[in-house]
C-alpha cells in the first residue's frame, strides 16, 4: 500500500512524499503584489516536511488580482522577489510550484485595466462591474497566462499551476452557472474547457513539454446548474491531452445567489461545511483517479494521519493536500508522516482566516498567532 512518505514524481518534478501544502491566500504580499519577509518566512515555516508546496494565487495581471495583497506575476519586476521565495522554500526540501491566476468579475474593485472580467456577465459584487470578455480580451489574457508562466519558470519555480476552480476567470469559463456564451467559448463542456486548453497549449508553446503543468479545477459546483463531475471530467480530459500534468480536485463547497438593490451576485466557496466528515471529498477525487491517468491531488479535511493515508494509500488520490491544518501548525506535516496525530496543533474550523482574507486584510490563526515564527524576534 502507498505511504505518505513514499516519493512521487510530476513530470520529472521530484517529490520527497506525497503531502501538498496547497495554495492560500495569506495577503502578505505588498499592494503592487511583490514578495514580502512574512510571505518568505510563512513558506519556510511550511516547506520542511511536505513535498510540494503550491505557492498562493500570483495574479497574472495587475487587473485580476483576488485580494489588495495578492502576490502578482504580471511583471518582470516581480521575479527576484519570486526567486527568493523559490531558495527559502527549497532550502526546506519541498519542491515549488507557482499557482497563476485571474480573479475575473471577483477582482478586486480599481482602476487599472479592464476590472470585473468576466465570460458573460454573471456579477459577485457589487462593487465589481461584471465586463462580458470579447473574443480579443480572452485572446491576450491567454497571452498573460504563458507570459506569468514564463515569469515563474525564470523564478526557478519547479511548476505552475493553472487556478481553474472556485469561480476565479478561468472557472467562470468552466462553469455552465457563469458561462452563458454563445460563441466558441459557450455552450457544452468542450467548448466552456476552450479558453482552459488555450492556456495550456500557450504555456507548453513558450516552456516545452517539460516543464510540470498543473491544474487546479472544481470537480462539482453544489449549486443548481453547476459544473457536474461528468463535465469536469470531460474538461480534464481535455486539459491532460493539451499538456496538464495533474489535477487538482477542489469543488464549490457552498455557495448561494444574493439579491442586492434588484441586481443578482452569486458567491462560493471551496471550504466544506463544519460538519463534513475528514476526507469529505475522496469520492470526487478517486473517480478522476479512476478515469484518468493523469496524477490527481485530493484535498479537504486531510489535516490528520488517517484521513490522509486513507485517501493516498487506497489509490483514490496520489497526493493529499493540507491547507489550514498547516497554517494552524507549521510541523503538522511531519507529525502526520510519523504518525503523531495527537500531537497536532487543530484547526478550529472557525473561520477566522477566512473572513480576515476576506476583507483584504493578512491572514491570522485563532490557533497559531504567529504564522511566521518570527513573534517578538527584531
Amino acid at each position: 500500500m502507498t505511504k505518505l512518505s513514499d516519493a512521487f514524481d510530476i513530470n520529472g518534478m521530484h517529490l520527497r512524499n506525497r503531502l501538498v501544502l496547497p495554495a492560500l491566500t495569506t495577503n502578505f504580499a505588498t499592494t503592487e503584489g511583490a514578495v514580502t519577509g512574512d510571505i518568505l518566512d510563512f513558506y519556510r515555516l511550511r516547506s520542511k516536511d511536505v513535498g510540494l508546496v503550491i505557492v498562493e494565487a500570483a495574479a497574472v495581471k495587475q487587473s485580476g488580482r483576488i485580494t489588495p495583497r495578492s502576490m502578482g506575476v504580471w511583471s518582470d519586476d516581480q521575479v527576484p522577489g519570486l526567486s527568493a521565495l523559490v531558495r527559502a522554500i527549497k532550502a526546506e526540501g519541498a519542491a515549488a510550484v507557482l499557482q497563476i491566476a485571474h480573479a475575473g468579475a471577483q477582482s478586486v474593485p480599481g482602476i487599472h485595466g479592464q476590472w470585473g472580467a468576466t465570460p458573460s456577465g454573471i456579477a459577485f459584487n457589487p462593487d465589481v462591474d461584471a465586463v462580458p470578455m470579447k473574443t480579443a480580451d480572452i485572446r491576450q489574457t491567454v497571452s498573460a497566462f504563458a507570459e506569468a508562466a514564463a515569469r515563474a519558470a525564470a523564478a526557478g519555480f519547479d511548476g505552475i499551476e493553472i487556478h481553474g476552480a472556485h469561480w476565479y476567470l478561468v472557472s467562470q469559463f468552466l462553469s455552465p452557472v457563469t458561462n452563458k456564451r454563445d460563441d466558441a467559448y459557450g455552450g457544452n463542456a468542450r467548448n466552456r474547457a476552450r479558453m482552459a486548453v488555450e492556456i495550456v497549449t500557450e504555456i507548453r508553446k513558450t516552456l516545452g513539454k517539460t516543464y510540470p503543468v498543473l491544474f487546479r479545477l472544481n470537480a462539482v459546483e453544489k449549486i443548481n446548474g453547476g459544473q457536474s463531475v461528468e463535465d469536469a471530467l470531460t474538461a480534464a480530459k481535455l486539459l491532460a491531452r493539451a499538456g496538464v500534468d495533474a489535477i487538482d480536485v477542489s469543488l464549490i463547497a457552498q455557495c448561494k445567489w444574493s439579491g442586492i438593490d434588484g441586481h443578482s451576485y452569486l458567491t462560493g466557496t471551496s471550504v466544506l461545511p463544519m460538519d463534513a466528515p475528514a476526507g469529505a471529498n475522496a469520492p470526487l477525487v478517486a473517480a478522476f483517479k479512476a478515469a484518468m491517468d493523469t496524477p490527481a491531488i485530493g484535498v479537504g479535511k486531510l489535516g490528520d494521519n488517517a484521513s490522509a493515508s486513507h485517501m493516498v494509500g487506497t489509490g483514490q488520490a496520489d497526493l493529499a493536500a493540507i491547507g489550514r491544518q498547516l497554517m494552524a501548525d507549521p510541523d503538522a506535516g511531519g507529525k502526520i508522516i510519523n504518525g503523531q496525530p495527537d500531537d497536532i496543533i487543530r484547526c478550529k474550523e472557525c473561520l477566522a482566516c477566512m473572513e480576515r482574507i476576506g476583507r483584504g486584510k493578512p491572514v491570522i490563526c485563532a490557533v497559531n498567532d504567529d504564522l511566521t515564527g518570527r513573534a517578538g524576534k527584531p
